[in-house]
């Protein structure tokens, strides 16, 4: 489906006349090491732990005991650098977990207090975790504590201990379940690793942790779940709560013996070495307390592609191997492999994908295929609500990389499951649709747009508003963003060429070439030849207040006029900087005055964005970047946004993904004002307190002054800025909830089906935008309740504040 043709890349300068040529962050190339700094002994160290694991022509058994030895040879010398090092290793490179727990295991069993001094420094990397909310980093370090049982370093007792405590958690009164969750979610990712060695020494006391966690879970309620699932349907695969899947596949795990086939246990072959070493107990830990500005991860929803009989159709290569069952531990540990990969090397695609490849090359020999479950992953997080674990660009981009690494076997999985994902676009969230319509022109723009459209030529019978039909529009939109009109268009057959979007060319409404010219045209003419000439504002002013001449009713409506001044400007200096983008940025920053002054009301704020919204009719893409120049200009502001948004003409266009992409940039300035506000006014109390701390004498009153007097404009603009804040979401709120209700009573009054495709992909919008602005929207929750999401509000439309609500 995908042929593997690349565009050519530049090739790098083979003449040094100034020098050699410089990368990213100022380093210059120097392929033979000339004139680089030796090595310093701690570096040299620090290189040996951080790439034990890699490829080797040794084995890792032989490579993990000469690391060992050198380590040993050198803790005298450089033991908080060792430790240290291991500490960020365990914390970064997350996929060898078990690697340097054997590593600890080995030295613990040749000096029994560097595994002391080692978990003393890694129980306070998880203090420091938890005290600062660093959830994620803090379930690996659980992770590989428990790991550390199986190398011998930590007694099976504490670790039990450790668990009791987590535990503990989920009988604390007032908390939101968010944080009971995550205590028990550390416990269950780490039994897979442990749950056999527990087993065999602590039987009683798991046996009794694990009936702890059953009654937990069966009182566990989870009416979140829809505001999380890709899907709206769960056919063919069940959309669990990610904590109930995983503790079905523990249940599972622990009534096979904690028998798995994907972890990599390296101490198993140095059982001879580490079996008779100190395990020490685990300094005190302790769970630090719920406070009322405590945020928690999210709760995701489990998402599937791939079950076992899919693998009917995997690529030669991968013919016998096996995708574990979804219920399987196997499947969770392939996944968390993968996930822990993503996260380790988010910086570095080809090292993840070589990461990644190596793990896939591995798996081949417990029989298992990990390459459907790396492309699943990929896409989980890609699609993953409210939003990916990382950049969207990263997955796009290590997609790229895997088909350049395998071209035999990716490129055929990505095609497959492309046409898999493309057949249940009608049981997917919106959201996801305008992702996954994201990520494939992207992807296609890599391999020169080519993919067998005519395979999905059905989808042409149905509706215009059908989601595959919405999803080749977007995908179409993309692309000629990526690419020339002309060449896009002829790769495409001519049964899609209706679904091709207008040649992106402005819209300019005074034109005097125009068949029917307007009459404000000649006046539009005149300003244009103003601004050419660089007249002065003055002048350009003069010719915007000839505009009564032309309808002398417009002197009695001044508003009106107004409006007619701003639209008339708007078309004129965006019809002047219309060659390129940084031509259109230019021209308003240069007329940004005249603006300002013209534009000073809502009403001739709202003007300029429909005349924006007019001259790029068929440019959404410079549409978008125009509104958002135009808010961050202070031209606009956020409020007038909105209302422009949720006004008539651009309601109807709700199923459009350009529409909801301003939305979310106007949100995202909005909060980075408050916070930016916040962080000004934290740094500058930080500052008045040192200067207080000082002598008075020495640092005189008048600097303590003047930032008593900056601390307190500072706080009054806080407090103007979270006000914006609340009023803008509690307006969205409002308007998203007019909408949807004037939909349902409409389709009532007129006994048709209110489940169209404008109502389902506002309402996901709708319920996409409270779950993405979640943690601003806790200290708001209130005032949304009793003034938006009231109890008269319809049912169908309150379930999505309540699905909210459920996450306090």
């Amino acid at each position: 489906r995908i042929k593997m043709a690349y565009y050519g890349r530049k090739r790098p300068r083979e003449d040094y006349d100034d020098g050699p040529p410089r990368y990213k962050r100022g380093r210059y190339s120097d392929p033979g090491g000339r004139g680089r700094e030796p090595e310093t002994a701690e570096q040299k160290l620090e290189s040996l732990i951080t790439r034990v694991g890699e490829k080797s022509q040794k084995s890792l058994e032989s490579n993990l005991e000469a690391l060992a030895s050198i380590l040993h040879g050198e803790v005298s010398s450089f033991k908080d650098k060792i430790l240290r090092t291991i500490c960020n290793c365990v914390g970064t490179l997350l996929e060898k977990t078990s690697i340097y727990s054997t590593l600890v295991g080995i030295l613990n069993a040749k000096k029994y207090d560097f595994g002391e001094e080692f978990l003393d420094m890694l129980v306070e990397d998880l203090k420091s975790s938890l005290a600062l909310k660093q959830f994620e980093k803090a379930r690996q370090l659980v992770r590989f504590l428990a790991d550390l049982v199986n190398a011998k370093v930590v007694a099976s007792s504490s670790i039990m201990n450790l668990f009791d405590t987590f535990i503990t958690v989920t009988y604390e009164p007032d908390i939101p379940q968010v944080r009971s969750d995550w205590y028990v979610y550390m416990i269950l990712s780490a039994l897979p690793w442990v749950g056999s060695e527990l087993q065999g020494r602590k039987r009683a006391e798991l046996e009794r942790l694990l009936t702890a966690i059953d009654n937990y879970m069966s009182k566990r309620a989870t009416p979140y779940l829809p505001a999380f699932q890709v899907w709206t349907s769960e056919h063919p695969h069940a959309q669990k709560d990610y904590l109930e899947m995983l503790w079905f596949q523990i249940k599972k795990m622990r009534d096979s013996e904690w028998k798995e086939r994907v972890l990599l246990r390296p101490y198993v072959a140095f059982d001879s070495e580490i079996g008779g070493a100190y395990s020490h107990p685990l300094p005190t830990i302790h769970v630090p307390n719920h406070t009322e500005d405590s945020l928690y991860p999210l709760p995701t929803a489990i998402f599937r592609i791939y079950s076992s009989e899919d693998l009917q159709y995997a690529p030669t290569p991968l013919q016998g191997l096996l995708l574990p069952p979804v219920d399987s531990i196997d499947r969770y540990l392939l996944e968390e492999s993968v996930r822990c990969i993503l996260c380790s090397h988010s910086g570095n695609r080809k090292e993840c994908v070589s990461t990644l490849v190596s793990f896939a090359e591995r798996m081949v020999r417990s029989r298992l295929t990990a390459e459907y479950a790396v492309t699943e992953v990929l896409f989980s997080h890609l699609l993953q609500l409210p939003h990916p674990p990382e950049v969207s660009i990263f997955y796009s981009s290590v997609f790229i990389e895997l088909c350049k690494s395998n071209p035999a076997v990716f490129p055929q999985i990505l095609s497959q499951s492309t046409d898999l994902l493309f057949a249940r676009l009608d049981k997917m969230n919106s959201v996801c649709i305008n992702r996954f319509a994201r990520w494939f022109a992207y992807h296609l723009g890599n391999f020169k747009y080519q993919w067998d459209w005519n395979s999905w030529a059905s989808c042409m019978q149905g509706p215009p508003d059908h989601s595959s039909v919405r999803f080749i529009c977007e995908v179409f939109s993309r692309c000629v963003r990526l690419s020339c009109y002309d060449e896009f268009m002829e790769l495409i057959p001519e049964p899609f060429l209706a679904l091709l979007p207008p040649e992106p060319v402005p819209q300019f409404k005074f034109s005097p070439d125009a068949e029917s010219p307007l009459p404000e045209t000649p006046i539009a003419t005149q300003l244009l030849d103003a601004i050419r000439a660089k007249e002065s504002f003055e002048k350009m002013t003069a010719i915007l207040d000839s505009l009564v001449t032309l309808d002398p009713d417009l002197s009695q409506n001044r508003d009106r006029l107004i409006e007619v001044k701003v639209t008339l400007l708007t078309h004129c200096i965006l019809h002047v900087g219309s060659k390129t983008v940084s031509h259109c940025f230019l021209a308003l920053y240069k007329f940004r005055s005249l603006f300002i002054d013209l534009a000073k009301t809502d009403q001739s704020k709202i003007a300029c964005l429909k005349a924006v919204a007019e001259f790029h009719a068929n440019n959404t893409q410079l549409h978008t970047l125009v509104v958002d120049k135009l808010v961050r200009m202070q031209i606009v502001d956020s409020m007038a946004v909105i209302n422009w948004l949720f006004s008539p003409e651009v309601t109807a266009q709700f199923t459009r993904q350009y529409i909801w992409d301003i939305l979310e940039s106007t949100v995202l300035k909005t909060n980075k004002t408050y916070h930016q506000a916040l962080r000004d006014l934290a740094n500058t109390r930080e500052k008045l307190k040192k200067v207080s701390d000082l002598d008075e004498v020495a640092m005189g009153s008048e600097e303590r002054q003047e930032l008593e007097s900056k601390v307190e404009e500072l706080e009054e603009k806080v407090d103007e800025y979270e006000k914006t804040q609340k009023d803008v979401f509690l307006t969205i709120c409002q308007r998203f909830i007019g909408v949807l209700s004037d939909h349902l009573t409409h389709c009532d009054q007129e006994g048709v089906d209110y489940e169209t495709a404008w109502f389902l992909c506002t309402l996901d919008n709708c319920r996409q935008l409270l779950v993405q602005n979640y943690s601003e929207l806790v200290k708001y929750s209130t005032s949304l309740e009793t003034l938006a999401f009231t109890a008269d509000v319809d049912s169908r439309i309150l379930e999505v504040f309540q699905q909210f609500q459920a996450l306090l």
